[in-house]
């Protein structure tokens, strides 16, 4: 219930006819805060501060997902190289700070990043596939 009324409080809506209620944005904000979030996010993990998140650093984040959901899990390098899949964007080997803000703002404004090129569409759906599988993985192993 608790996640629901924050839902309902974040997403705006818009009065159509008159009577029914229809979401502007379903995601759960604007381009500026997904990219304030991708921001902190590439601040807190680029420990190295060498403008790319590596395997080594990618580590950290992983645990501290499973973290906020009360979990203890210790990444084999299978999940590490999952994890870096789904976070390297445009699929040429490095997590960077443009990879995070085009995944924020995909996920947290269900928009497309007007940024993405038109050649990297069809490696999105591979990227997709590979996030529900480490999704529905992370299901099956905890739940």
């Amino acid at each position: 219930m608790q996640y629901s009324n924050t839902y309902e409080s974040v997403v705006k809506t818009q009065v159509v006819s008159g009577q029914d209620q229809k979401p502007l944005n379903l995601g759960l904000t604007d381009v500026e805060g997904a990219k304030a979030v991708a921001r902190r996010l590439f601040d807190t993990y680029d420990r190295d501060r060498n403008g790319q998140i590596d395997n080594v650093e990618v580590v950290p984040m992983i645990v501290d997902v499973y973290k906020s959901f009360n979990r203890i899990f210790s990444p084999a390098r299978g999940d590490i190289d999952s994890f870096y899949k789904v976070l390297d964007r445009n699929q040429d080997g490095k997590i960077t700070y443009q990879d995070l803000e085009d995944l924020c703002i995909r996920y947290l404004t269900n928009q497309t990043p007007t940024n993405l090129r038109a050649t990297e569409a069809p490696r999105l759906s591979g990227i997709q596939q590979t996030s529900q599988t480490v999704t529905s993985q992370y299901r099956r192993t905890q739940f």
